[in-house]
């Protein structure tokens, strides 16, 4: 069905009539993707601050700019907050995609393009975490369960470069094993039954910190009930009604919630080789259902990328 509007065609100039088609109501077909990276292909009028080819990630978050959260620096909280890039419009799942200038965030020089999509998702969680909620100090012992995930492998490297003593918690075998690459000082396996006793066990009794990537009953119970006194327990979704008797700080922390400066300051993180950022598999752009499909079996050690490039 078609429908007549009036249409600004360029900035400062008069509206004109056209023939458009009318939108289907729903949220399909959508271009999916919100952890993007790539190089500016074009400017829109009045774009300042921004050149040609220059290599660029940032924020999913649709924000407005203008608000008191936008202008604290907490635009994933805006008060005019209108969806994410690859749910409310389309995403990085195509060669090109259309972002909003305000959600830009510089690659600088020493990141590889192909990593940077995920570290403004897989590491600037784990800093927003590190930083913000657990607030590691030197020397704290911290435990990440889940620890093989594609977000728990990068809080352990984040919360090594806080400068914490770091045990890897986690259950698949092979992801075990894999974690040992890295800079931990502790594993626990969760297949053990003892692996609460086990957890205290390798902190000396004074676990200070403990963040759940799993949100299993099994993994908060015991992931509280491991605390030492006065530890924080930060759980990475939707915390259960638990309660903890050693004055313990509980929390929960919505996966995603960063702001701009917190993806800049992950970058700079991975810049300096403090964290390596790490891709399990990557697939090309017309393989992606195949590379979501690796993700729902848990083939994948680390993030999947979609190259949209090859």
């Amino acid at each position: 069905m078609q429908m007549q509007a009036m249409v600004l065609e360029e900035f400062g100039g008069t509206l004109k009539p056209q023939t458009r088609t009318v939108a289907e109501p729903g949220p399909v077909p959508r271009i999916m993707g919100h952890e993007f990276s790539g190089t500016i292909a074009a400017l829109g009028a009045g774009i300042d601050g921004w050149r040609h080819d220059e290599p660029v990630t940032g924020s999913f978050y649709l924000f407005c700019g203008n608000c008191v959260m936008c202008a604290s620096g907490r635009e994933m909280l805006c008060l005019n907050h209108k969806g994410n890039i690859g749910a409310r419009i389309d995403g990085a799942f195509a060669e090109y995609m259309l972002v909003p200038a305000r959600n830009l965030v510089r690659i600088p020089s020493g990141v590889a393009l192909h990593e940077a999509g995920i570290v403004a998702d897989a590491v600037a969680t784990p800093y927003h975490i590190a930083r913000e909620r657990a607030r590691i100090d030197p020397g704290q012992r911290v435990a990440v369960i889940g620890a093989g995930g594609g977000v728990g492998v990068h809080m352990l490297q984040v919360a090594k470069a806080f400068g914490a003593f770091v045990i890897a918690v986690e259950r698949d075998p092979v992801k075990l094993d894999r974690v040992r690459e890295f800079d931990v000082d502790a594993i626990v396996d969760t297949g053990a039954e003892s692996w609460q006793t086990e957890l205290i066990s390798a902190t000396d009794g004074q676990l200070d910190i403990c963040i759940d990537f799993v949100g299993t009953p099994e993994t908060t119970t015991n992931g509280i009930a491991a605390l030492g006194r006065g530890g924080v327990f930060v759980i990475v979704g939707v915390l259960p009604g638990l309660r903890s008797n050693k004055g313990a700080v509980l929390m929960a922390d919505p996966m995603y919630l960063v702001n701009k400066e917190e993806i800049a300051r992950a970058l700079d993180l991975v810049r300096d080789g403090k964290v390596k950022p790490v891709i399990g598999a990557s697939f090309p752009l017309a393989q992606a259902e195949e590379a979501l499909e690796a993700i729902r079996n848990n083939q994948v050690f680390g993030r999947v990328l979609i190259d949209c490039a090859r």
